[in-house]
């Protein structure tokens, strides 16, 4: 199976990352090994807990970036000129 691009992308600015892991200590892990600013965004919005491994992780990240595209968005309703 081919490695996501997220996957992918986590699994370099954490390869020294020791398991178990509590949440704090991956971003912080991440952010020294030279994280882009959405890893650091995806890292820091991960549920609290205790990380296994890093496919675990990966599934945290992943999942909260599913469910908040699953979220609709409002259309935007601003009225632009409404009295020209």
């Amino acid at each position: 199976m081919q490695e996501s691009a997220c996957a992918s992308r986590l699994s370099i600015v954490l390869h020294e990352m020791r398991y178990p892991a509590q949440k704090w200590m991956i971003p912080a892990t991440a952010e020294r090994y030279g994280a882009d600013v959405q890893s650091r965004i995806e890292l820091q919005d991960s549920p609290e807990a205790i990380y296994h491994d890093i496919d675990a992780v990966v599934a945290a990240v992943t999942d909260r970036r599913n469910r908040l595209a699953a979220i609709p968005q409002l259309p935007d309703t601003r009225c632009i000129n409404w009295r020209a």
